[in-house]
Parts: C-alpha cells; sequence; structure tokens
C-alpha cells in the first residue's frame, strides 16, 4: 500500500524545509511490511530512535544540529545523527519539542542542542514512549543525497513519529529518514 502523505503527518517538516527555501522530497507512505528487513529493524518500534541506531551501528550517536528555532514552549530543530567514531551521517530528523513538558534544566539541554532527544530523556529518566504515525519512502532530493553522500539515487526509508509521555501527550513529533542500511 502506498500513498501520497499529507503535510500534517510530515510536521514538522514542511516548516523546516520551507525555513530552507527547498521544496520537499518526494515522500510515500509505505505499509511496514514493504519496508527492507533493516529499515523494518530500525523504524518499527515504539521505543526512540537513538537508542536503536545506537544498538544497530554498534556506536554511540552525535547530533549536529542544521537549523532550529524556538518559543517558550516549542523547539524545533532539523538534525543529523551521525556515528561517533566515523562521523557517517546515519539519519535526518526533523523535530519539534514541546518545551513545556519538561522542568527547566532538561529545557537548557535540549536547546543547547548538544545530545539527541531520545539520550536526553534516556538519561533524565524520563518515561516515554513511541508513536509511528507513518512509514515513509522518500526520493532523497540534492539535500539529503549530499547529507548522506549518496553516490546515486537510491530509496531512503523513514517514519513519522510522535513521543509520547505516560499519560499519552505529545513530548514530540518527529519525521526520521535513515541513510541506505
Amino acid at each position: 500500500m502506498t500513498s501520497t502523505p499529507t503535510l500534517e503527518i510530515l510536521h514538522p517538516l514542511p516548516a523546516l524545509y520551507a525555513a530552507t527555501a527547498h521544496a520537499l522530497p518526494d515522500f510515500d507512505l509505505v505499509d511496514a511490511k514493504s519496508l527492507p528487513p533493516a529499515a523494518h529493524r530500525l523504524l518499527v518500534h515504539t521505543g526512540d530512535m537513538t537508542s536503536k541506531l545506537e544498538e544497530f551501528f554498534a556506536d554511540q550517536m552525535t547530533l549536529r544540529v542544521l537549523q532550529c528555532d524556538h518559543t517558550p514552549d516549542h523547539y524545533r530543530r532539523e538534525v543529523v545523527l551521525c556515528c561517533e567514531k566515523s562521523g557517517q551521517a546515519v539519519e535526518y530528523g526533523a523535530i519539534e519539542i514541546e518545551l513545556a513538558s519538561f522542568d527547566e534544566t532538561l529545557r537548557g539541554e535540549i536547546v543547547l542542542g548538544h545530545s539527541p532527544l531520545g539520550g536526553l530523556l534516556n538519561r533524565h529518566g524520563i518515561r516515554y514512549r513511541s508513536r509511528p504515525r507513518g512509514f515513509l519512502r522518500v526520493a532523497p532530493d540534492m539535500r539529503l543525497a549530499e547529507m548522506f553522500q549518496l553516490p546515486a539515487p537510491v530509496s531512503l526509508y523513514g517514519r513519522t513519529n510522535q513521543l509520547l509521555d505516560a499519560n499519552d501527550r505529545v513530548l514530540a513529533s518527529i519525521v526520521e529518514v535513515l541513510r541506505p542500511v
């Protein structure tokens, strides 16, 4: 099953892409069963991507913030997660974090942009879960091709996701796109 996603399910990606004056790459919603095995393993779960990527690549993830903006209640950023040892980019992310859901100390760490959100939540003992809203096949644009150093056009896979607290309140809305694995 394939369909074109609505802009709402891609939140906050359209706003972050618009800020760069680039058109969104072509995306299709796909069924989880149609994901390639490695992408399925990394995307179909209710945990955080940081932990899954660290386990899969047997390396710590570092965060590179491409752009960000925030208000007292929301922090939106476009990021790349990279393997610490090799520096290889393994995930592109667009995330909007509900800052009002966290205490002042954690809000400060989030806004600093030094660590992926999943790692911060784990380190601070915050209970949460992922609620994948859909799985994506992405035709990489020039930005994604450069980030992932793709020698030729290939389909990328990702998910649109929400992190929820123990009371099912949204902590963050995220679009996560993996490099080919």
